[in-house]
């Protein structure tokens, strides 16, 4: 897919018939908070993402599923690995980084996302990924994916310092286990129990 070339779809094709998708950003953001939504069961995942996207959903839900995803990934094929990730960090949150993104676009593209009525999933990631450097939420992401194990000196501190005062909060699951652990060691426990118990 070009988008310079070809048209941004509204639908997608199954077994030989159209299905219009809702392709504004916002419901793809939605999708992505509903994917990684420790809150939400899986098995309802499912049924809600159908709901998101398709306002009539097709009778191949197989199929509605890959499109989907082929749908989120800006018409690739589905990828390895995470959104917003680099090298294994997660290095922004749509949730959590909102007021930075919403500035971004203001100030790159004169773009108030809060006010544009439809702005295409597609055309929207385009817009993400080409942030100018001197952005403020691309040096963030610079920061979160910064390696400091290969740094020395100040440039290391610095990195550390951005990189505690920009941290995303952590998964509630990954959070319980550190609070235990912390819990733990203040009471001169074995930690070892601990991370046997919580299978780390």
């Amino acid at each position: 897919m070009n988008l310079l070339l070809d048209r941004a779809p509204g639908f997608v094709e199954i077994g030989g018939t159209e299905y219009p998708i809702d392709a504004d950003f916002r419901n793809c953001i939605k999708f992505e908070s509903l994917m990684f939504d420790p809150d939400v069961p899986d098995e309802l995942r499912g049924i809600l993402a159908l709901r998101l996207f398709y306002p009539k959903v097709p009778p191949d839900i197989p199929a509605a599923f890959e499109k989907i995803v082929w749908f989120y990934g800006c018409g690739e094929e589905a990828k390895k690995g995470n959104p917003g990730r680099s090298g294994g960090k997660r290095i922004y949150s749509y949730e959590h980084d909102g007021g930075y993104i919403f500035a971004a676009f203001l100030s790159d593209y004169g773009i108030d996302l809060e006010s544009v009525k439809f702005l295409h999933w597609w055309k929207f990631r385009a817009l993400f990924d080409s942030l100018r450097p001197e952005n403020m939420m691309v040096k963030i992401m610079g920061f979160r994916a910064a390696d400091t194990r290969k740094m020395r000196g100040e440039q290391k501190k610095y990195y550390l310092k951005m990189q505690r005062r920009y941290a995303l909060p952590r998964p509630r699951g990954e959070q319980e286990k550190l609070d235990e652990i912390d819990s733990a060691l203040l009471r001169g426990g074995n930690v070892s129990g601990v991370l046997n118990r919580l299978g780390k």
